[in-house]
């Protein structure tokens, strides 16, 4: 900052301090006021009306939902399909704790996620897995079984 600039700033300065003074003169080095009805607020109270506040309601969620990803469902091959056929088999022959690998379409959005659900397949329907955690898969969306 020049000496000119400097000088500027200290004359407007001065004529702003010798304004306020005109203005509020009387009242500037008088004590704050206190309440006779109220009791003063604690300072906890006080720097609660300064915490943030959500202005647009819902708006943190709807970011949160456009950044989750989700995936078409994968198709499998006939060898995939043969495999996970003699899978089911052995599963329900011998019930052993398994990893099922299945998809889920999504409640919101198009397209769904790939999920595993280390279980003991209890039933099978014609169109359904049922397992000891209580889940119950659809038979099209389940993808391996290990």
């Amino acid at each position: 900052m020049s000496a000119l600039q400097h000088d500027q700033l200290s004359e407007e300065m001065k004529q702003a301090a010798a304004e306020a003074e005109r203005l509020y003169g009387d009242i500037i080095d008088l004590p704050r006021p206190v309440s006779k009805k109220h009791m003063p607020s604690s300072r906890d109270s006080r720097a609660v009306q300064f915490s943030p506040f959500a202005a647009l309601t819902g708006y943190e969620d709807a970011i949160k939902e456009t950044a989750r990803l989700t995936v078409e469902k994968p198709e499998l091959s006939e060898e995939q399909k043969e495999k996970l056929d003699e899978m089911i088999q052995m599963v329900l022959k011998n019930p052993v704790p398994v990893t099922i690998t299945y998809y889920r379409m999504d409640d919101y959005k198009e397209g769904g996620g790939i999920f595993e659900e280390v279980c003991t397949v209890t039933d099978i329907g014609s169109d359904f897995l049922k397992t000891d955690t209580g889940l119950k898969i659809p038979l099209q969306d389940v993808l391996e079984i290990r």
